[in-house]
């Protein structure tokens, strides 16, 4: 590099590179440019007051000029600057010549004036494959050094105090960190582990060492560190977890998981027939003749229905519901939605209904744990003619005697040859829908005809559908719309059932509806006693060759070989979280939906809705015990008014403060539609769900009752009117076009 001698007065002359005068001195305050200062050449520069700089610059950059009047101090001030960054650069050779071998080395430091110490230690441990390298640096000036000799440098630089304290300091913090990740891997309180299991600190010292590759900074490498132990203790949870599922769960022999049904000796009893065949008479009456009883229903307005017939004719009996508990003195018998099953309580009868559920993809796992565990010495089994097959399998596969019932139909059922138009809808008439706004539609359609319309669909409170069901019973209104739900117990004196849609959306794609689901709705058709025919087809949409199609086709879901549907219980996961020392709902999910079932009757039901449940309960500072009762809330996750509510119990339950009802719900109900009223009365069911886990932070379990009335008395009223619903528009699909060509996929 080319230098220039400069002179500041006669006395000092001094060596210098231009580009380094022209670096120091653009870092000056009081230095600027030219351009910076408007002026067009150093000519006139002095019209401002300024003057050139007066020190050796670069070729090409010899543009810094200075006030006039500050010139002789502002060089004075730069010559100190380059004073001290050529003593830098002599230091920084020295330090290479002489430290080699130490464990202090001299770098270049932030600046041209300054060098950085660094002080390297390495600590060797017992399970890592080599030492971890540490380094701790301070910045030093450069004047502090440069008069030393060679032997002063290295011996002053090794017994660095501030050097020396840190790094005895990051040291001790690597250490520490290593004995807290060893006894947490191989200590007394690790749990999962056994003889040949390979999640050993010596595996995870190999990952550690590759983590601290190539980094000396003891946060940074503790941070890297920790990031790793997160993932290594998940991965390891997670295949402890899978080896634990397989050996003490065996999910491929899922019915040992239920003892106490297995040492019963249970009789089986299919009762299998249409709908209108006599099939919950039977087991009601069975109910009423045993000592002790469940009927285990598929949704809580059946469970209702049965729990009042019962009590009605002198048979107390509790009615138990994932969202409430309405328990009768001296009770001996249940009436409860099939999830809420006890494997723990035996008792005498015990009643499944629907049984052809097995085959429902989000809920299939319920009727399987039912029909394998529930503990009665008599099992009835009531279900569609098509389910035969698939029991017989299973009684078979458990060793349990099966009597097989067969039931006719008490009433004909005939299917129209032709497809009606919404003109001759007449009272009487049951139309089928298959999603809320396509019910309010048909509705509006209907009531536009001059006819009164009940509707009865799945995001009705139990009690309003009952208050609908019963307006069509009475003859005041004088058709019923209705979802599917029409076809698991619903009871209707409907002299057709008209579909208005042959396909439905059953969570993940639209897809034709099965002949079991045909024949469960269509046979809702003529009621015994009250309608002596019924007639199904269809109505402004579809053929009735269509409709013939679908009833002539199989359904692959029951058949002999169909898998069983199976899901972990929350005894099971709290099991299994003490087993191998989580409490990440996440990692118990998914050791679970990786249980081993292949070559047996069964197979892990989806477990998709648990595992976007679990990552957001494990965001929260929360005890296991809470999040796993969470973990099975009765919401809908793609419903915006359940997760406000989810959110809102979750910050109460988190920061434990109390969530009174007047927060979530109003108490004044005037001016909301239909949607919002049934988002309401959904919320009031989640509140007293939580209300009775939490009653402490939720303290308003009797209140919401009273506003779950209110709620469910304004919605009646408002369906019984003649109002129009008003629905907001649909929701436009890619670039603005119709939902219809950008929706839901549909299955052939």
């Amino acid at each position: 590099m080319d230098s220039t001698v400069m002179t500041l007065d006669r006395d000092a002359v001094v060596p210098v590179d231009p580009h380094l005068v022209y670096d120091l001195a653009r870092d000056h305050p009081e230095v600027t440019t030219l351009a910076a200062a408007g002026i067009g050449g150093i000519e006139r520069a002095a019209d401002h007051g300024l003057v050139p700089l007066g020190l050796p610059l670069p070729r090409g950059r010899r543009d810094l000029v200075v006030p006039a009047l500050r010139q002789a101090a502002i060089l004075r001030e730069i010559c100190g600057q380059i004073d001290r960054a050529q003593r830098r650069d002599a230091l920084l050779a020295q330090g290479r010549r002489v430290l080699e071998g130490w464990r202090t080395a001299l770098v270049a430091g932030p600046d041209r004036t300054r060098v950085r110490a660094v002080m390297t230690g390495d600590l060797p441990w017992r399970g890592l494959p080599m030492p971890v390298r540490l380094q701790v640096t301070r910045p030093i000036d450069a004047l502090e050094l440069s008069d030393l000799g060679d032997d002063d440098l290295a011996l002053r630089l090794d017994a660095d105090p501030v050097l020396t304290t840190a790094l005895d300091a990051a040291l001790s913090r690597i250490a520490a960190r290593l004995r807290d990740y060893a006894a947490a891997i191989e200590g007394p309180a690790a749990a999962g582990g056994g003889p040949d299991d390979d999640w050993t600190f010596a595996a995870f010292g190999e990952r550690l060492a590759r983590a601290a590759r190539g980094h000396f900074d003891a946060d940074d490498i503790l941070a890297r560190w920790d990031r790793d132990y997160d993932q290594w203790r998940r991965d390891r949870a997670e295949a402890r977890g899978r080896d634990y599922v397989d050996r003490h769960f065996d999910f491929a022999r899922f019915e040992r998981l239920f003892p106490i049904a297995r040492g019963l000796g249970r009789r089986l009893v299919l009762i299998i027939g249409p709908t209108n065949s006599g099939k919950t008479h039977r087991a009601i009456a069975a109910l009423r003749a045993a000592r002790d009883g469940v009927y285990l229903a598929p949704l809580r307005l059946l469970a209702l229905e049965v729990a009042e017939r019962l009590n009605a004719e002198g048979t107390p009996t509790t009615l138990l519901t994932g969202e409430e508990e309405v328990p009768v003195a001296g009770a001996r018998h249940v009436a409860s939605t099939i999830e809420m099953m006890d494997p723990e309580r035996p008792v005498e009868v015990a009643v499944i209904d629907e049984v052809q559920m097995l085959a429902d993809p989000a809920r299939g796992w319920a009727w399987t744990a039912a029909l394998l565990g529930v503990p009665a010495q008599t099992v009835l089994i009531l279900g569609a003619p098509e389910v035969r097959p698939l029991i017989e399998r299973v009684a078979a596969d458990l060793g349990e005697p099966l009597e097989v019932i067969v039931l006719e139909r008490l009433t004909p059922l005939t299917m129209l040859d032709r497809r009606l138009d919404w003109a001759e809808i007449v009272p009487g008439d049951a139309l089928i829908a298959f999603s809320r706004r396509e019910i309010h539609a048909t509705r509006d359609a209907l009531q536009a005809r001059g006819l009164s319309v009940a509707t009865v669909y799945g995001a009705l409170a139990p009690t309003v559908r009952r208050r609908e069901a019963a307006r069509f019973v009475s003859g005041e209104a004088d058709v019923v719309v209705a979802t599917d739900a029409i076809g698991m117990g619903l009871n209707l004196p409907c002299r057709r059932v008209l579909f208005t849609a042959l396909e439905k959306f059953d969570g993940t794609a639209v897809r034709p509806l099965s002949a079991t689901e045909v024949r469960q709705i269509a046979g809702r058709a003529g009621r015994f006693g009250k309608v002596d025919a019924g007639e199904f087809g269809v109505v402004a949409r579809g053929t009735p060759q269509a409709l013939r199609r679908l009833l002539e086709q199989s359904d692959d879901r029951l058949r002999p070989t169909a898998p069983l549907a199976v899901r972990p219980s929350r005894a099971m996961m709290a099991r299994l979280a003490q087993q191998i020392g989580t409490s990440d709902c996440l990692v118990l999910v998914d050791c679970f939906a990786g249980g081993r079932t292949a070559g047996s009757p069964y197979r892990v039901s989806d477990l998709s809705a648990l595992r976007r449940l679990a990552l957001r309960l494990d965001e929260r500072r929360l005890t296991l015990a809470v999040r796993l009762d969470l973990l099975l809330a009765p919401i809908d996750q793609d419903e915006e008014v359940d997760m406000r509510l989810f959110t809102a119990i979750l910050d109460a339950l988190e920061t434990q403060q109390t969530l009174p009802i007047g927060r979530v719900i109003p108490a004044r109900l005037d001016g909301l539609d239909a949607a919002a009223l049934e988002g309401l009365s959904r919320s009031c069911d989640l509140y007293y769900w939580a209300a009775r886990r939490f009653p402490a932070l939720l303290p308003d379990r009797g209140l919401v009752q009273a506003r779950r009335d209110q709620v469910c008395q304004r919605l009646a009223a408002l369906l019984a009117s003649g109002a129009r619903r008003r629905e907001p528009p649909p929701q436009t699909g890619f670039r603005g076009a119709p939902r219809q060509h950008f929706g839901p996929r549909r299955r052939r």
